[in-house]
C-alpha cells in the first residue's frame, strides 16, 4: 500500500495532463497566490488616491482647454476688430470717390475745376490722392503731380480692375502695386464714372500702403503678436513686423492656402516660424487680416499649467505610497507573528505565543495554541483511517489510485502499482510517445482530455477509455481501460479524482478474433453469392468474347482479299476498335468479379456514391437481364461517402438478388434502384414488385438465421445490417405502394469543402 505523494512512484498517463491543466499545478502549498497584507494596504491607498488624481487631471485638462479656447478667441476677436478698422478706412475712400464721381465738372470734361474739387475732398484723408484714368488706361489727372506734367499709363493690374468695375458697375479695390507716380506700394478704391451710359473715367482714390501700417501700429497688441493685411492675391498690404521688407510680397503658402476662410489655423510665417493664426476675411474688399502668435508663446501658459498639475499629482501619489508603506509596517508585524505560529503548527510543533499588543492577533495566537493538541489528535486518527482504507484498496481486483487537485497520486493500491512503470506511464515525458488513448470513435485522445484531467474538471469518465501501450524493452504491447471519477469537498468543489485501471489485453484479442471470423463469414457469403450468379456471369462474359471472335473473323476476311483499299482499311480499323471495346468490357466484368470475391475487407476510402452504386449494380443485375425483369436506375445524385467499397457492393448485391428472386412468380417484374442525397446522408432504395413481406417475419427480418426462402441460410440481411451499421448508417424495409417491398439504407455523406 502506498500513502502520500512519492516521487519514486510514477503517476498514470492522465496525471501529467491533469497536473498541467490545473491552475496550481506544481506549486508549493505554502505559496498561496494573491496579494500580501502590505500590498493590499498600498492598493487601498492607491484606490482612494486614484480617483482624486484622475479628478485633478480632468480639472486641469478642462482648465487647459478653456485657456486654449480663451486665447484663440482673443486672437480671433483682434482679427475681426482690425478688419473692421481696415474696412472703415476703405469705406472713407469709397465715399469720397463716389462723391467725386457725381461731380458736374466731370460730366462737362472740365478737369481744371474737377482737380480743385478733388484736392479739397482729400484734405480729410491723410496720404490720399485722386487719379483720373481714361477707359484706355491713360492717366488724365493725378493730384500728386502738377497739372501740366506728363502722366504715365496706369498699371495693367489697375486697368484689369477698371474693366471689372465698368462691367459690374461697382467699386473695385486694387491689389497692392508699385505706383509709378507715388514711388511706393499703393492701394486704392476705384469708382467707375459713366457719361450717357458709357464708360467715361475710372476715378481712383489712391493711398500708400504705409497708411495701413500706421493703422496697425496704432493698435495695442500683446507682446509676441503679429498682424498682417493681404490683398486678394495674398500679397502683403501691411505688416506689423518688417513692413517695409515684406509689403507687396506674397504671404506664406500655408496661410494663402487657408486665408479665405474665417477662423483659427496653424500656419508658418514668411520667416518660417510656426504660428497659431486667426483669419478675418473682408466681404467688402476681399482683403484678409491675420492675427497670429508663435506656437510656443501661445502654448507657454498651457505648458506651465500642465507641469504644475503633473508635479502636484506626482507629489500626492508619492506621499500616498509612503503613507501606505508606513501603515503596512505597523500592521504586518503582528500578522507575521501569527504566520510564524501557524508554520510551527504545520511542522507539528507547538506555536510560541508572545504578546504582539494587537488584541485581534493575540486572540488568534491563543486560539491557535488551544487548537494544537486537538489537531495532533485528529492527525493520529486520520493516519489510522488511512491504514484501514489501504487494506480495503489492496483487496480490490482493479488498480485504484486517488489524485489530488494538482493531479498528484495520494493513494495507490497494489494492483495499481503493478501497472507502474510499465502499463501506466510515469511523469517521464520521454515515455509518453509510447502511449495512445483512443475514444469510442477510434480518435486519438489529447493529453488534456485524459480521464483524470476531465475528472478534475468535474466530468465523470465511466466506464472509461482505452489506452494502448506500444511496448518497450521491459513490457510488450498492452491494452488497458482507464476510468476516473471526481470527488468533491463539502462545498461541492472538485478536490481530487479516483482512477481505476483494468488490463483489457485479453478482451481486445478476443475482439480482434471476432472481427477476423466476421470477415471470413462475409467472404464466404460473397463466395456463395458468386456461385449463385455464375451462370449469369458466364452469359455476360460470353457476349463480349463472342463479339471479339466475330470481329476477328471479319478482320481476317478483309486482310485475305486482294488489295486493301481505303474503305477496307477504315472498316478494319473500326473492327479492331470494336474488338478492343469488347475485350475491355470482358476485362471490366472479370475485375469487378475479382474484387467482389477477394479475401480481406480492404480499407475505408472516399468514393463518389453514384460511381459506387453503378459498379455494384453491374454485377448485381447480371441475372436480372435473363429473368424478364425491367430495371430502372436513378443513380445521378451527388455526394461522396467514406466506405469499404467491397462491403457496400456486397450489400447492394444481396438486396438486388433478393429483389429479383422475390419477383420470380410475379406477373409484373419491375426493379427500381434509386440514389438520393438528403441533408447529410445519401440514401439507396431497392424496390421490387414481388409478393412482399409476411407480417410475422417483418419485425425479425434482419436477425441471423431468419429467411423468407426455403433454401436460404438467413444470414444475408443480417450481414447487410452489420455492414451498414459499421458505417454509421441504417437499413430498413417497408411496403412498396405499387406492390412488393422497398429496402432502403442510408450512409453519412461527407460535407462539401
Amino acid at each position: 500500500m502506498q500513502v502520500g505523494p512519492k516521487p519514486a512512484c510514477p503517476s498514470p498517463p492522465e496525471e501529467t495532463s491533469a497536473a498541467s491543466a490545473s491552475p496550481g499545478a506544481g506549486a508549493d502549498k505554502s505559496a498561496t497566490p494573491g496579494l500580501s497584507v502590505r500590498q493590499r494596504l498600498i492598493l487601498i491607498v492607491v484606490m482612494v488616491a486614484l480617483p482624486m488624481v484622475l479628478l485633478s487631471a480632468a480639472t486641469v485638462w478642462q482648465l487647459v482647454e478653456r485657456e486654449r479656447a480663451s486665447n484663440a478667441q482673443a486672437i480671433l476677436y483682434a482679427a475681426h476688430s482690425i478688419m473692421s478698422a481696415v474696412e472703415a478706412q476703405l469705406g472713407n475712400y469709397v465715399a469720397v470717390g463716389q462723391a467725386l464721381g457725381e461731380s458736374p465738372a466731370l460730366q462737362v470734361n472740365d478737369l481744371v475745376v474737377f482737380r480743385g474739387e478733388a484736392e479739397r475732398a482729400t484734405i480729410g484723408l491723410p496720404g490720399a490722392w485722386v487719379t483720373l484714368v481714361s477707359p484706355d488706361g491713360q492717366q488724365l489727372m493725378n493730384t500728386l503731380l502738377p497739372q501740366d506734367e506728363a502722366l504715365p499709363r496706369a498699371p495693367d493690374s489697375v486697368m484689369a480692375g477698371a474693366a471689372r468695375a465698368f462691367a459690374e458697375r461697382r467699386v473695385e479695390f486694387t491689389d497692392v502695386v508699385m505706383g509709378p507716380v507715388a514711388g511706393g506700394a499703393v492701394v486704392g478704391a476705384g469708382v467707375p464714372v459713366f457719361r450717357d451710359g458709357r464708360p467715361a473715367y475710372y476715378l481712383l482714390i489712391g493711398v500708400l500702403a504705409n497708411a495701413f501700417r500706421d493703422l496697425l501700429n496704432d493698435r495695442r497688441l500683446p507682446p509676441g503678436w503679429l498682424v498682417g493685411v493681404v490683398d486678394r492675391e495674398g500679397n502683403f498690404v501691411a505688416r506689423s513686423l518688417d513692413h517695409d521688407r515684406w509689403v507687396g510680397s506674397p504671404a506664406s503658402a500655408e496661410w494663402r492656402a487657408v486665408m479665405h476662410v474665417d477662423g483659427m489655423s496653424e500656419v508658418r510665417s514668411v520667416e518660417g516660424r510656426p504660428l497659431i493664426n486667426a483669419t478675418s476675411v473682408s466681404r467688402m474688399s476681399g482683403w484678409v487680416v491675420g492675427v497670429a502668435t508663435e506656437r510656443n508663446v501661445f502654448e507657454a501658459p498651457i505648458r506651465r499649467t500642465m507641469i504644475t498639475a503633473v508635479l502636484v499629482t506626482s507629489g500626492v501619489a508619492l506621499f500616498s505610497m509612503l503613507l501606505a508603506g508606513w501603515a503596512a509596517r505597523r500592521i504586518t508585524g503582528p500578522i507575521a507573528a501569527l504566520e510564524t505560529g501557524a508554520a510551527r503548527l504545520e511542522r507539528g510543533e507547538l506555536p510560541a505565543v508572545r504578546p504582539t499588543w494587537v488584541p485581534e492577533v493575540d486572540h488568534a495566537l491563543h486560539a491557535l495554541d488551544t487548537a494544537a493538541s486537538t489537531i495532533v489528535a485528529r492527525e493520529r486518527a486520520l493516519r489510522e483511517n488511512e491504514h484501514r482504507m489501504a487494506a480495503i484498496l489492496d483487496v480490490l481486483p482493479v488498480g485504484v489510485s486517488l489524485v489530488d487537485r494538482e493531479g498528484r497520486t495520494i493513494v495507490a493500491n497494489g494492483n495499481y502499482r503493478r501497472f507502474v512503470p510499465r502499463i501506466v506511464p510515469s511523469r517521464d515525458d520521454a515515455r509518453h510517445p509510447l502511449w495512445e488513448g483512443v475514444d469510442a470513435n477510434g480518435r486519438r485522445i489529447p493529453r488534456e482530455d485524459y480521464p483524470s484531467a476531465r475528472a478534475l474538471r468535474g466530468e465523470p469518465v465511466w466506464p472509461g477509455v482505452e489506452f494502448f501501450f506500444r511496448g518497450d524493452a521491459t513490457q510488450p504491447p498492452t491494452w488497458t481501460r482507464v476510468a476516473a471519477l471526481p470527488f468533491r469537498d463539502e462545498n461541492g468543489a472538485v478536490s481530487g479524482a479516483v482512477q481505476m485501471i483494468v488490463d483489457i489485453d485479453q478482451e481486445k484479442r478476443a475482439e480482434e478474433e471476432r472481427r477476423t471470423l466476421q470477415a471470413e463469414l462475409l467472404h464466404l457469403s460473397r463466395l456463395s453469392d458468386m456461385g449463385q450468379m455464375a451462370a449469369a456471369l458466364a452469359h455476360e462474359l460470353n457476349q463480349p468474347l463472342t463479339a471479339v471472335a466475330v470481329y476477328i473473323g471479319g478482320c481476317q476476311r478483309l486482310v485475305g482479299r486482294d488489295g486493301l483499299d481505303e474503305a477496307r482499311r477504315d472498316k478494319l480499323v473500326e473492327l479492331m476498335r470494336m474488338i478492343s471495346e469488347q475485350a475491355l468490357r470482358a476485362g471490366e466484368i472479370i475485375r469487378q468479379l475479382r474484387d467482389f470475391v477477394r479475401k480481406g475487407e480492404g480499407e475505408l476510402r472516399v468514393v463518389g456514391a453514384a460511381t459506387l452504386m453503378r459498379e455494384a449494380c453491374t454485377l448485381a443485375l447480371a441475372a436480372a437481364k435473363h429473368k424478364g425483369v425491367a430495371v430502372r436506375l436513378d443513380l445521378d445524385a451527388p455526394g461522396e461517402i467514406l466506405v469499404n467499397k467491397v462491403q457496400i457492393q456486397q450489400v447492394v448485391f444481396n438486396l438486388v438478388r433478393n429483389a429479383v428472386e422475390a419477383m420470380e412468380t410475379s406477373e409484373r417484374k419491375e426493379l427500381d434502384i434509386r440514389l438520393v442525397a438528403a441533408g447529410g446522408h445519401v440514401e439507396v432504395a431497392v424496390a421490387d414488385t414481388g409478393s412482399g413481406l409476411a407480417p410475422e417475419i417483418a419485425d425479425r427480418l434482419f436477425m441471423p438465421f431468419v429467411s423468407t426462402k426455403s433454401q436460404g441460410m438467413g444470414i444475408g440481411l443480417s450481414v447487410c445490417r452489420n455492414i451498414i451499421e459499421a458505417h454509421h448508417g441504417r437499413i430498413w424495409a417497408e411496403r412498396n405502394p405499387a406492390g412488393g417491398t422497398v429496402f432502403r439504407f442510408r450512409l453519412p455523406r461527407l460535407r462539401d469543402e
